[in-house]
């Protein structure tokens, strides 16, 4: 009698503890996961590639000398406009005057050249050609008059037949391969002088600004030292500067993009994927440079502002 009577005196705290361990069960078990209608009509998320940029002028150059340079003349200063072809620096090197004089003088010895052969046969050569002719058949009719030998009258013939082979070549004129051969000597000539000129003289190889100036007027320097830097500040383009591999795989020439400029970023600009390296250009990281196009070149850009650049995907 006494185990049942034991059992009933604790019988209401089993109880209790026994829906206490089914609520916490029941609350500690995950939710099933339902569909919310809502989400039918609402869009679905848009992929896209984000990368970093920097400003970039779409022409740019360093100019050097590929001589050593003497008593620099500098002829124009930072921030000048100037147009293609127009005097930057002059090397005042001695020996390089004297190269460019020689090139010269070549140069006007193969134009005249080039010119008698083009206008052959000139009337001092044809009078000539023409008297050696006569000549030679007065000389055979002399010695057949005179009942030379066979010998001389053999040579005499010779004479006159090689008299007349000069007077025809001469009445005709140059030969084409000859005028081939003297418009290549003239424009050897031609790239010889300009050589020379380069070596003396750095011209502008675009209309552009002087960005930099890295030599003073007066100066010597070394040969192939960086003497100025010019570019075209009106015409921009955008290189990613951290592209990834395994983002660049899925771009491609072409593709639209968005731009946004870190000094202008109240405005996002549009552009295109011009060009894909072929080559990683990281070091201790492996990024693609990326090169894009604008459609619309926004003011006040600069060299080497930074850029945000977002490629939507499909």
């Amino acid at each position: 009698m006494l185990k049942p009577y034991r059992y009933q005196k604790h019988y209401p705290f089993l109880l209790l503890l026994a829906l206490f361990s089914m609520l916490i069960t029941s609350c500690s078990a995950e939710p099933a996961l339902t569909q919310d209608p809502l989400l039918d009509d609402s869009p679905s998320l848009v992929q896209e590639i984000s990368a970093s940029g920097e400003v970039v002028p779409v022409q740019s150059a360093t100019l050097s000398f590929s001589s050593i340079g003497e008593n620099l003349a500098v002829l124009v200063n930072e921030g000048d406009q100037v147009l293609k072809g127009d005097r930057l620096v002059i090397n005042n090197n001695p020996q390089l005057e004297a190269a460019r004089l020689q090139a010269q003088g070549a140069l006007e010895r193969a134009r005249f050249g080039y010119e008698q052969i083009l206008n052959a046969p000139s009337e001092a050569a044809l009078k000539s050609a023409y008297s050696a002719l006569i000549a030679a058949r007065v000389n055979l009719k002399q010695q057949e008059d005179n009942n030379a030998s066979d010998d001389i009258i053999r040579i005499a013939r010779a004479e006159f037949d090689a008299a007349r082979a000069n007077y025809d070549a001469v009445f005709k004129g140059s030969s084409e391969e000859e005028i081939a051969a003297a418009e290549k000597d003239l424009e050897a000539a031609e790239l010889s002088l300009e050589q020379a000129e380069a070596a003396i003289e750095l011209k502008a190889p675009f209309d552009g600004t002087v960005v930099e100036i890295n030599v003073n007027s007066g100066e010597n320097i070394g040969a192939f030292q960086p003497v100025l830097v010019m570019a075209d500040l009106n015409h921009f383009k955008v290189v990613t500067t951290d592209l990834s591999e395994v983002d660049v795989a899925k771009l491609e020439v072409g593709q639209s993009a968005d731009i946004i400029f870190d000094a202008l970023s109240d405005q996002t600009f549009s552009g295109a994927i011009e060009k894909i390296a072929d080559k990683s250009s990281g070091v201790s990281s492996v990024y693609f440079e990326v090169v894009l196009s604008m459609d619309e070149m926004p003011e006040n850009l600069r060299w080497g502002m930074t850029a945000f650049i977002t490629f939507p995907l499909e």
